[in-house]
């Protein structure tokens, strides 16, 4: 369902995308279709300049907002207040952050509880417009049914009245807020929020003091299972004895390793010898383990889905892994939460708690985790195993994992219990996805003026030069810079991925930045499409590979023509080319999409950024000292007069420049060419360059940067024979 971009216009008029960390709301986000009945919900603690709680529903595409001075009372008779206020993107659903202070509702929020919404007298939009709104919550803390009510005499118009309707979750005596004040992603209370590093840092210093010791491996990071092995089941009466152990009831999820390192988190499925990640099926699960005051700890636990009742089901939980690609992340994530049940902890920051017993471990995890929420300490049992077991025989489970106190982890040791339940049958879980992508609002204007392009324009652009720009995008960091309302609207970048992003995407966390970026990797036609219909338009891309992050497979050379002209940059182009024939490495010309020229040229693999950024300088000044009267490198703009500005540190771990191919946020809609060598001459005009015209001149020309890729040049011969010519230039 299209999103209607007006309803974001206060928020985002109300916030500065350059500084908020809040979400700034797009207009393609997934959503639940118009007018439906269900919707997810979140209810945020809100510490700004007065605490208060604030409940999010989901309608038509945004969250309806209500500030409540009070927060929901489960008492009937309590009626509070509840201001409607502007409306919130739908990313606003995984919010949890302290705002930056200056910023609208500076402050910590937690988010205090989540699920889904059935609106029960119809549409909730015409209810909305009753000035009555009757729901049904189905969260982690909040339960039943709601009622929303506009004040008639509100002197803003804006005042209604939130209370609890009388069902059997009503409970006049009983606290909520008091008696579960946590976050449920995170665990952690608004007051913590604000201390999260420090809180982190406690853990540690308790892991530490019970005897963690020092990781000697990458182990948080390790791709490989490292689950502990169970033995053969034992038998209901079985008179072996057991040591003294603890218990887990087995609860038929799935088994997964879960481990964070700042940004990254993997889920790593135990299935035998071989491993499944299944972490882009578990965003809510990802998320949560992002907002653990820990950036780096390893977790073993079971994926669970529980049913309205409140018990584990394998049946929903195989649901849940179907629905994921055939309905998408948000409606699966909230008709259908799963629930990270964790069993142990094994490694907390540089400390390896394996060698712990097992009862240590435990009570880290305990102290660790929320008692509510989607990530959850699983309560250990202790006492006499057939009573247990019989406890557990009558709750329909049929198996327990035993595991002797005082033991470390993975000493052998742990057995399955049978209770004597006939074991359900095990549902296969497949985690299924497709690359579709759903093009929203195709006839959105983003170049007005004449010629006129639309969104669906931009979208059909990249899906037509797909094929040759991929490869040049594929496994490299793209930044990308939005814009949602098209050219003559507000633009901000995406540093990291959205919310509710397809599985089958790709990122990458860059991490030379003041705070942790994760970006998309745009290694198909299918990324590249959903990137572009999020309201991308230009792309700009790192000089390395997600794999290679350290070293440079090209150099550039930008010709900056701001207060020159594009026939002086043409002429130190052309230099340039016989210089890099003359040192024997090839150079690939573009147009920058706007006025100016780049140049690319290939290292291939294996050279240092140090390599490329002395190349790229050496280039740079041969070219100044051969035309001082139209080039200089200096970066003040105001003492660099009307010459071209020869741009050499455009080549950098985190510099990035204009992919080719790439459209660019200017009237006429012009793009990045690559050009032949012939081409760069007097004629030369890059505003010939659009989404209309590129497509044919590629099927006429074929692609100008066919080579680039594959160059193998011998760089380090190069840059000596280019250092041999600078000296003899500049020697007197």
């Amino acid at each position: 369902m299209p999103r209607d971009a007006k309803k974001l216009q206060r928020y985002r008029a109300m916030r500065s995308p350059e500084v908020t960390n809040e979400p700034f709301g797009y207009d393609t986000a997934e959503t639940f279709p118009e007018k439906r009945a269900h919707g997810a919900y979140v209810v945020h603690l809100h510490d700004a300049t007065r605490r208060h709680y604030d409940v999010r529903l989901e309608i038509g595409g945004e969250l309806l907002s209500f500030a409540v001075p009070h927060g929901p009372s489960l008492d009937p008779s309590k009626k509070h207040l509840a201001v409607n206020t502007e409306v919130h993107p739908i990313e606003y659903l995984e919010f949890e952050d302290v705002i930056p202070k200056g910023e609208y509702g500076g402050g910590a929020m937690i988010a205090w509880d989540r699920g889904a919404v059935t609106y029960l007298e119809g549409p909730p939009e015409e209810e909305m417009a009753t000035g009555k709104l009757h729901v049904e919550l189905h969260g982690m803390k909040l339960r039943g049914r709601w009622a929303f009510v506009k004040l008639a005499k509100s002197a803003k118009g804006n005042e209604w009245l939130l209370f609890k309707k009388d069902d059997e979750s009503a409970n006049p005596g009983r606290d909520l807020l008091a008696e579960l004040p946590r976050s449920v992603l995170s665990g952690l209370t608004v007051e913590e929020l604000l201390e999260r590093d420090a809180i982190g840092d406690r853990f540690l210093a308790r892991a530490k003091a019970l005897g963690a010791t020092k990781l000697t491996t990458s182990f948080v990071t390790s791709r490989r299972p490292a689950l502990a092995a169970i033995a053969g089941a034992k038998k209901p009466g079985s008179k072996a004895p057991l040591p003294p152990s603890l218990f887990d009831a087995e609860l038929g999820g799935i088994r997964v390793l879960a481990a964070r390192d700042g940004d990254v988190v993997t889920l790593r499925r135990w299935a035998g010898a071989a491993g499944e990640d299944v972490e882009a099926y578990y965003p809510e699960t990802v998320r949560a383990l992002r907002a653990l005051p820990l950036s780096s700890v390893v977790l073993e636990g079971e994926l669970i889905a529980f049913d309205p009742s409140g018990h584990p089901s394998r049946a929903l939980l195989a649901r849940r892994a179907r629905s994921f690609a055939s309905e998408g992340a948000l409606r699966a994530t909230t008709e259908t939460p799963v629930i990270l049940v964790v069993t142990d902890v094994l490694a907390a920051g540089d400390l390896d708690t394996r060698p712990l017993p097992i009862e240590d471990r435990r009570a880290l995890a305990l102290l660790l985790l929320p008692s509510i929420g989607f990530l959850r300490a699983a309560s250990p049992l202790e006492g006499d195993e057939a009573t247990l077991l019989e406890a557990m025989a009558s709750l329909g489970i049929a198996s327990a994992i035993a595991k002797p106190k005082g033991a470390p982890y993975d000493d052998g040791g742990w057995q399955r219990l049978e209770t004597g339940v006939a074991p359900p049958s095990l549902t296969p879980i497949r985690h299924e996805s497709t690359r579709e992508v759903n093009v929203t609002n195709r006839e959105k204007v983003y170049w007005p003026g004449d010629p006129t392009y639309t969104k669906g324009d931009l979208v059909d652009y990249y899906a037509a030069v797909a094929d040759v720009l991929v490869p040049f995008l594929k496994s490299r960091p793209v930044i990308l810079t939005r814009y949602p309302d098209g050219i003559e609207g507000k633009s901000f970048f995406q540093w990291n991925v959205p919310a509710g992003m397809p599985p089958w995407i790709r990122t990458l966390v860059l991490d030379r930045h003041e705070h942790l970026k994760r970006v998309f990797l745009v290694d198909d036609a299918a990324t590249l499409l959903y990137v572009a219909n999020l309201g991308c338009i230009p792309l700009h891309v790192l000089a390395a590979r997600a794999s290679s992050r350290e070293e440079a497979d090209f150099a550039t050379i930008d010709f900056d023509v701001k207060q020159s002209t594009l026939t002086d940059a043409i002429t130190l182009a052309r230099t340039l080319h016989r210089i890099l024939d003359q040192i024997g490495l090839p150079g690939f010309p573009k147009t920058s999409g706007q006025s100016g020229l780049h140049v690319l040229i290939p290292l291939g693999p294996g050279q240092s950024f140090d390599t490329a950024r002395a190349l790229a300088e050496l280039l740079g000044r041969l070219l100044v000292e051969r035309h001082p009267d139209i080039a200089t490198m200096e970066r003040v703009v105001g003492k660099r007069g009307d010459k071209v500005y020869v741009d050499t540190v455009q080549t950098g771990t985190s510099r990035a420049i204009v992919a080719p191919y790439s459209v660019r946020a200017v009237p006429g809609a012009t793009v990045s060419a690559p050009l032949a060598w012939s081409e760069v001459n007097a004629k030369l005009d890059p505003r010939a360059f659009t989404i209309a015209t590129m497509p044919k001149r590629l099927a006429k020309h074929g692609d100008r940067l066919a080579g680039l890729l594959e160059a193998r040049p011998d760089v380090p011969a190069a840059v000596a024979a280019l250092s041999s010519l600078v000296v003899a230039r500049l020697t007197p």
